[in-house]
């Protein structure tokens, strides 16, 4: 999508088409490029929570902005396959970076599990919807900077919020309030991280 559409003649027809209210969606790398801060994969590859937290400012996280201009999801960066692959580590990364480029320390995160769809209307009220009832939508709001943001050196990130919301849940994108299936704590020391579920 960045290499190949982005500043070309289809990336406008596709902001075209959002502006005229016309609906969109995308799945894997099509759901990652719908957040206005999205993972690029430029490095040529997939990027693990691990490699991100070790190093959230390396050449590795590859987060591009300005492709799409989606409506509510201009301070969002999304990510895909998100409990199956453990993506919650580089999501953080990526919002971490995304706050730092952006000069937004409130930058949100939203994660979606496979078979897992989150159905946005033009007022910005979403629904989770979910192939088998499990799959859920993560949102990772910390509202501030990160502790330790280096080159080179491994994220350090206390007490980052995290809310999972269930299948048939609720979310408005305006405010980001949600119907809470649970919430947990997201904890990074020296590029480790630890979940406490609340």
């Amino acid at each position: 999508y960045i290499r190949f559409w982005k500043g070309t003649a289809l990336n406008r027809a596709l902001n075209a088409h959002v502006r005229a209210g016309k609906p969109i969606a995308g799945t894997s790398a099509g759901l990652a490029i719908l957040g206005g801060y999205a993972y690029g994969a430029l490095d040529g590859g997939s990027i693990t929570s691990a490699g991100a937290l070790a190093d959230p400012m390396g050449s590795a996280v590859t987060l591009d902005s300005g492709f799409l201009q989606m409506p509510y999801l201009q301070r969002v960066v999304t990510d895909t396959h998100f409990d199956k692959r453990d993506r919650l580590g580089r999501l953080i990364v990526f919002v971490a970076r995304a706050a730092r480029e952006s000069g937004d320390p409130d930058m949100v995160g939203i994660g979606v599990d496979e078979d897992t769809a989150l159905c946005v209307e033009p007022d910005g009220q979403a629904q989770v919807y979910s192939a088998d009832g499990e799959g859920k939508v993560w949102l990772v709001s910390p509202g501030r900077d990160a502790d330790r943001l280096v080159e080179g050196e491994p994220l350090q990130f206390h007490a980052v919020p995290v809310t999972v919301v269930a299948s048939g849940g609720r979310l408005r994108l305006d405010d980001f309030q949600a119907d809470v299936d649970y919430q947990a704590m997201a904890d990074i020391t020296d590029g480790e991280i630890e979940v406490i579920r609340r």
